[in-house]
């Protein structure tokens, strides 16, 4: 209830006309390891990328949110060319990162006429180990920002979340293959009962934790049982708990440091 009713004042506040909000929160972004593909149709590409709240005293943000590196050669877009080649680019330069579920999540888009004479067959993004996201500084900020608060978050506390949010445990371990999956599948539609079990080994593999493969099972029997509930849209919503979850653990570890 105190959840619920935070929310909805953090909407309508935000909703209500009058001098803009103050900067939301800094957030951190999940270093990949491996490349994350994005999704491209229509001349646009987009990705989902992990993130958590580094500023617990900061309001989240709104959705959809703008958001930008806070240092370019954290986040990288590779670019694939029909004669193999792979060109890596400063993503801030060329993507939109905006917030999509509170703090817990960056989506990034891609426009691919940004790319010029490239003409990929094939893009993706690398996010580099404690990599930060500011948002985009807004006109009328009355609490913006500031250059301490900025490297206070960036430095000191992204180092402290590595341990927590990027590492072994079980539940960084299910959110992170909860986000592959979700990059895995049709951003609209749905993929066959029958593809289950190959989309899973490909991106969970056979030493995937326990919780994993529950919320995957939990995820596939709330599909068949619902009409326009997609997988992706399930894994979405058990990503976003499982940022949050973790995100509070981080919180209290800071509490207790």
């Amino acid at each position: 209830m105190i959840r619920r009713t935070f929310w909805i004042l953090t909407l309508v506040l935000t909703a209500a006309p009058g001098p803009a909000l103050a900067a939301p929160q800094i957030l951190g972004l999940i270093a990949t390891g491996e490349v994350v593909p994005m999704q491209c149709a229509n001349g646009s590409c987009t990705a989902l990328l992990s993130a958590f709240c580094l500023q617990e005293q900061r309001l989240p943000p709104d959705f959809e949110t703008p958001y930008r590196p806070e240092r370019a050669e954290t986040v990288t877009l590779a670019v694939t060319t029909a004669d193999g080649q792979v060109r890596r680019l400063d993503a801030g330069d060329l993507v939109q990162f905006r917030s999509r579920y509170g703090y817990t999540a960056i989506r990034a888009d891609l426009v691919l006429a940004a790319l010029g004479d490239l003409r990929p067959v094939a893009v993706a993004l690398e996010v580099a180990p404690r990599a930060t996201m500011l948002p985009v500084p807004q006109p009328g900020d009355p609490d913006p920002l500031t250059a301490a608060e900025i490297a206070f978050a960036a430095g000191p506390l992204r180092m402290a979340a590595e341990s927590v949010l990027e590492g072994e445990s079980e539940p960084a371990r299910t959110a992170r293959i909860a986000a592959g999956l979700i990059n895995a599948l049709p951003l609209e539609g749905d993929i066959t009962v029958s593809a289950r079990a190959g989309l899973w080994g490909r991106i969970a593999g056979s030493d995937a934790p326990a919780a994993a493969r529950r919320m995957f099972k939990a995820c596939g029997r709330a599909v068949d049982q619902a009409v326009g509930y997609s997988l992706r849209k399930c894994l979405e919503e058990r990503h976003e708990r499982l940022q949050i979850e973790t995100t509070r653990e981080y919180w209290d570890s800071l509490a207790g440091s």
